[in-house]
């Protein structure tokens, strides 16, 4: 049994109220058991996602190391290839070191991060130099050219293969035998160039503005609790939360080690390559960084005026330890601050769940109301909410197919109200009108779930009987139908009392066309009307051919 679904602003509300309901009481059952099964487990296991935290956090620091790096080999071998320098190689023609030095300058304003860019000759002395300046790269004359051939860091580059990159020691700059102050931090990285014989004619070397590795590691601080720091082999801090601890090594400083601060977490930190560990000052995180990638070469030349000596050192050697540090108040203080901030939080997200339920409960009951309207629009009679002439013919059709295919029985039942005219002239559209919706519920009440009802128009009305395995089911369908209209009508003008003549057909009949159908059912209704009215008649198809008798 097929009526339009009724929809009201009410109606929405109400569902839309029910389905918030469902959708927040679901959504908050499993929040809540999964908040408070979190609740549960973080209480006791806090410190061990603190520890997985600072784990990735750490891991996300090493590309802070990493990717300048490689970024910085990219350059250099680009400026070992570049044009004006392979001409310059080949022919000697002094005029190309102007083009270098503009090259040069140009790669220096747009990268931010080279104090200088160099080229130096077999011989150690500089042909091409651009300093950085401060943001404004300038090409340092033929006048104030140095000859660097003794030292470290020419020499060690210059021993190096094609394609093979020199990285120098972390350290701070030295100008004229002295430390340069304010700290500049640097690292000096550089590649052999050749000409097009394959003679080896010198190097191309950048000084790295240390601090922007320092910058790029603190940037990625807010990933963990803990503070950032790095050191080198020897356990001298290149960066830490107290500026003062930094570059002790440079002064020969040994108080300003992490075994001097903290022997114990320095022992452990030394002996592995990577790790987690609690000491009584804190909570330490941290792995051991090589920066010498594959092709990368190095010395311990830096600094050779505080006594260093030089030489070359293997990739193992060259390491700095990267640290994520959370002192021992620290993990107090989150530990008595987590209830209050994991509650708050909690009821925060419970708000959220609330809104979004009813946004999305209020949302989806809308669509509804839409679909619903435009579905009764185009297939439910307005008046009295029955499926319509397309709907009908649809069912119809769906019927005859289901028929043909199971071999089974079906009824059509075309009917016309008796003395609806009268009614209607004489009480108004208004009382018609009422009368119409009376009667398709009329209908609905003698029908079954599985039968369809009908208005086709004006005071026509179609019941398609399903499941009819003969007549007599029809008939008696029938028969209830006319029974039901000895009854007066209440309406709000007064009692009316109206019958209804009936034609039937029982499928298979002489057609299985929908429209032929209906033709036959009308038919057969106006032989009832011609009968007496108030009585139902089948078709003349061949299989019911005698008129039923009046069920007066």
């Amino acid at each position: 049994m097929v009526i339009a679904p009724q929809q009201t602003p009410a109606a929405v509300l109400r569902v839309s109220i029910r389905l918030f309901l469902i959708i927040f009481m679901l959504t908050g059952a499993v929040f809540s058991g999964v908040l408070m099964a979190f609740y549960r487990t973080e209480t006791g296991t806090r410190l061990e996602n603190l520890k997985t935290q600072e784990q990735f956090a750490v891991a996300l620091k090493v590309k802070a190391i990493s990717d300048p790096l490689t970024a910085i080999s990219g350059d250099l071998l680009f400026f070992s290839q570049q044009n004006e320098l392979g001409d310059y190689l080949n022919s000697g023609n002094p005029a190309l070191l102007d083009r270098i030095g503009v090259e040069y300058a140009l790669a220096s304003k747009r990268k931010h991060i080279y104090d200088q860019i160099r080229f130096l000759n077999s011989e150690g002395i500089e042909r091409v130099r651009v300093n950085y300046n401060q943001g404004t790269p300038v090409v340092v004359p033929d006048a104030d050219l140095q000859s660097k051939k003794n030292r470290y860091y020419f020499e060690d580059c210059l021993r190096l293969a094609k394609g093979e990159i020199f990285i120098s020691p972390f350290d701070l700059n030295i100008e004229q035998n002295a430390i340069e102050r304010p700290f500049k931090p640097m690292i000096r990285l550089g590649t052999p160039v050749f000409d097009a014989a394959g003679r080896k004619r010198g190097i191309v070397l950048v000084n790295y503005f240390g601090q922007d590795l320092l910058d790029r590691l603190l940037a990625a601080e807010p990933l963990s609790e803990g503070k950032t720091m790095l050191l080198n082999a020897d356990g001298f801090w290149l960066l830490s939360p107290n500026p003062d601890q930094a570059w002790g090594f440079m002064f020969q400083d040994t108080s300003r080690t992490l075994a001097a601060t903290d022997p114990a977490a320095w022992e452990r930190i030394r002996r592995s390559q990577h790790g987690q560990f609690e000491t009584t000052l804190g909570l330490y995180t941290f792995t051991t960084v090589t920066p010498l990638e594959e092709g990368f070469r190095s010395s311990t030349g830096s600094g050779e005026a505080f006594g260093r000596s030089a030489g070359a050192i293997d990739h193992d050697a060259y390491r700095w330890h990267l640290l994520s540090f959370v002192s021992t108040e620290e993990l107090a203080a989150m530990k008595s601050s987590f209830q209050v901030k994991y509650f708050s939080v909690g009821a925060g997200l419970f708000l959220l769940i609330a809104t979004g339920a009813w946004i999305t409960a209020f949302a989806v009951s809308k669509r509804r109301l839409y679909q619903a309207q435009l579905q009764a629009m185009a297939l439910y009679d307005a008046l009295t909410g029955l499926p319509n002439r397309t709907l009908f013919f649809d069912r119809l059709t769906m019927t005859i197919e289901h028929s043909r295919r199971y071999n089974s029985h079906f009824g059509l039942l075309y009917i016309d109200l008796d003395g609806f005219k009268q009614v209607n002239d004489t009480f108004g559209h208004a009382a018609g009108d009422e009368l119409l919706s009376a009667a398709g519920r009329l209908f609905l009440a003698m029908c079954r779930k599985s039968d369809t009802v009908a208005r086709l128009g004006g005071d026509e009305f179609a019941v398609i009987s399903t499941e009819t395995d003969s007549a007599v089911g029809v008939e008696t369908l029938a028969a209830r139908i006319i029974a039901a209209f000895e009854y007066p009508i209440r309406l709000a003008a007064g009692e009316v009392t109206v019958g209804a003549s009936i034609g039937i057909v029982l499928f298979p009949a002489g057609s299985d066309n929908p429209e032929d159908l209906v033709r036959l059912a009308d038919k057969a209704m106006y032989a009832a009307k011609q009968q007496g009215k108030n009585r139902f008649c089948f078709a003349p198809h061949g299989e019911r051919m005698n008129m039923a008798e009046d069920t007066k």
